[in-house]
């Protein structure tokens, strides 16, 4: 082969190699289309649901008004400590995927992220149980609760449904309740939900377009 004909044989495959890298970086920066956030277990609202009347306490006893859901894209769990399956394991799920976002985001993305645990127990879940319950799975996640009244309005605002039923175990009461997590933007509205059953690949994947495309 002349000497000609090598230099654009190379040139060729060094302007392919560019290519598909190009493409390969638009394709990460498009967002994902209606069809991939369906398989991510993503719904979205078609209007933002606006907050109203907040007035909650945190795992420190403060309020919470809801504006500590501004500047943040937050993951939020409603549930219950005295839960004996689906609250533990999600809430391990997430604490794993904010794990999973530390070591795949920068640093600057990563502080786009909360997670926050929302009690429909109130009545049992004071601030020194949901603290303590938190604390289990994220020292940085937000833990909620309040009144029966609050929370019921709280979780109305966000279309989630909870009920007790008599139990014949000495909790006397469970708590029926969704299983799906809660997503706000950073003005703090509602937009969706994300459905279960999810993981921490799934969770990372739909952070990403949220932080670039949300």
């Amino acid at each position: 082969m002349k000497k000609y004909q090598v230099f654009i044989f190379f040139g060729g495959v060094m302007l392919a190699i560019g290519g598909l890298f190009l493409f390969g970086q638009v394709n990460k920066d498009r967002p994902l289309d209606t069809e991939q956030l369906k398989a991510l277990g993503f719904v979205q609202l078609p209007t933002p649901r606006v907050l109203e009347d907040i007035n909650l306490l945190t795992q420190s006893g403060e309020l919470f008004d809801g504006s500590q859901l501004e500047g943040k894209w937050t993951y939020a769990f409603f549930g219950y400590t005295n839960c004996p399956d689906i609250c533990p394991v999600t809430m391990r799920i997430l604490g794993r995927a904010a794990d999973r976002f530390q070591d795949t985001l920068t640093a600057e993305e990563f502080a786009l992220f909360q997670g926050m645990f929302v009690s429909v127990d109130p009545t049992r879940d004071g601030v020194e149980e949901v603290r303590e319950f938190v604390s289990t799975y994220s020292d940085s996640f937000l833990g909620i609760t309040g009144s029966d009244a609050t929370i019921k309005d709280f979780a109305e605002q966000v279309g989630v449904g909870y009920e007790r039923i008599p139990s014949t175990s000495e909790l006397k009461y469970l708590v029926e309740h969704q299983g799906h997590l809660v997503v706000f933007n950073p003005q703090g509205d509602c937009i969706g939900y994300i459905k279960e059953p999810f993981d921490t690949v799934q969770l990372t994947k739909l952070f990403q377009h949220l932080i670039k495309h949300g």
